[in-house]
């Protein structure tokens, strides 16, 4: 499955070495992309929060997004981004914009990536456990092997079900982005057009084709 929330092959990690990671967050981590990649699909209702206090930013929104195969469909901060497993359309209605760009693996992160983007050139190690609502919720903290924006990642998974609970990304600016996920729906019928972008529907949009 993708995900670029997004979006899954676990063992082609871009990382330095295995024994320069936690054994037992390495075990937790494979444990949530194994169950991650035994659906079909996934439907994930979340809330997207970004914080920053210095900067005089906070931001929350709900979010939505559809992952099947390597293909989704997202919905957040006002956005529609669909990827068709060979383009991705960025449609801004604010904007009248639809942005078109063949899919990198360098690519910002997306919701769509919030299951598997910790394969891209993290260490990781197990950090704080917490109970909330009945649930085990253990932490795991990233961090990147390339210097870049982020500071660290913590990953809250639910210990029972093997689901992603929370994802905590802090960047070196103070800004502090949460996905806390609120409905975790798997298998449902779906259908093809959800991930197929009919420029039709904006016969007033710029296309912007990025590449």
């Amino acid at each position: 499955m993708k995900i670029n929330f997004l979006i899954v092959v676990f063992l082609s990690l871009a990382m330095t070495s295995v024994s320069q990671n936690d054994p037992a967050a390495e075990k937790l981590l494979k444990e949530v992309s194994d169950k991650f990649e035994s659906y079909d699909n996934v439907t994930v209702d979340f809330v997207y929060e970004l914080n920053n206090p210095d900067a005089g930013v906070k931001q929350e929104t709900n979010g939505k997004v559809i992952i099947n195969g390597n293909k989704y469909r997202a919905e957040y901060m006002g956005i529609i981004d669909i990827f068709d497993g060979k383009k991705r359309f960025v449609i801004v209605p604010e904007n009248q914009e639809v942005n078109v760009m063949t899919y990198a693996e360098d690519d910002e992160l997306t919701p769509a990536e919030i299951f598997d983007f910790y394969k891209k050139g993290y260490r990781y190690k197990m950090d704080i456990k917490q109970s909330l609502g009945g649930r085990s919720i253990q932490y795991i903290k990233l961090f990147p092997i390339k210097d870049n924006e982020v500071s660290y990642v913590l990953i809250g998974v639910d210990r029972k079900t093997k689901h992603i609970y929370k994802v905590i990304i802090v960047q070196k600016n103070k800004t502090r982005i949460t996905i806390s996920i609120r409905k975790f729906t798997v298998n449902k019928p779906l259908s093809d057009k959800l991930f197929i972008f009919d420029k039709n529907k904006y016969p007033d949009y710029f296309i912007n084709e990025l590449d």
